[in-house]
């Protein structure tokens, strides 16, 4: 082969060369099946969103940025890939309608490329009770006092367990969300009452229970 033929040769193959060269892309894959609380069945029509903090310069970001999303089969599975980059926490968003909204914050150091990334997760129901609370005697005196036990705290709506006191002539309603499908514990105790009466309602699932507590 002459000089001149050995130069077109290189030269044709050096496109074919770098294409070889190149790799794809180095992705995460997140997977998981989400199911509900009070019968765990799988949970369709879940929205997942996946966001990351990354390094920018060598400066970790503030700020999730989105990085892929998905909805839940009729089996409660989902599935997202997307590029790996230099990742400071992965957070997963989930939301569904009549549901409570979860979060999972995942570090960098629980990530993996080599295998998918399971994440499953199950999500509650919501559910409200409303107390109506009067007092029949009209005395300015009395204290009537409420205490919460297993309701679900630090949402939205929500109550706090802990005790209530009502003083004076009340007639008030109060609404919290709760979780759907369980008890939801409280006790009372009457102006002339010494001890405390304890009681209970069920949550039924995206309804309101009702509880009036007279004295």
């Amino acid at each position: 082969m002459s000089a001149r033929s050995f130069s077109k040769f290189i030269l044709s193959a050096l496109p074919f060369l770098f294409f070889s060269c190149e790799k794809d892309p180095i992705q995460y894959t997140f997977q998981g099946s989400i199911t509900e609380s009070v019968n765990m069945t799988s949970l369709s029509g879940v929205n997942v969103d996946i966001s990351q903090k990354t390094y920018q310069n060598n400066v970790a970001s503030a700020f999730f940025i989105n990085a892929g999303s998905a909805t839940t089969d009729a089996n409660g599975y989902y599935e997202i890939s997307f590029n790996r980059e230099k990742v400071v926490e992965i957070k997963i968003d989930l939301v569904k309608s009549g549901y409570f909204d979860e979060e999972i914050i995942l570090a960098s150091s629980q990530l993996t490329t080599e295998v998918p990334n399971i994440t499953d997760k199950t999500m509650e129901p919501k559910s409200w009770v409303t107390f109506h609370i009067k007092n029949l005697g009209g005395l300015t005196t009395d204290e009537f006092t409420v205490v919460h036990y297993n309701f679900r705290e630090g949402c939205a709506g929500c109550t706090t367990n802990e005790y209530f006191y009502y003083s004076g002539i009340v007639d008030s309603t109060f609404t919290y969300t709760t979780t759907g499908g369980k008890y939801a514990n409280y006790s009372y105790k009457t102006p002339t009452g010494s001890t405390y009466i304890q009681d209970s309602v069920y949550t039924t699932l995206f309804d309101t229970a009702f509880v009036d507590l007279n004295y």
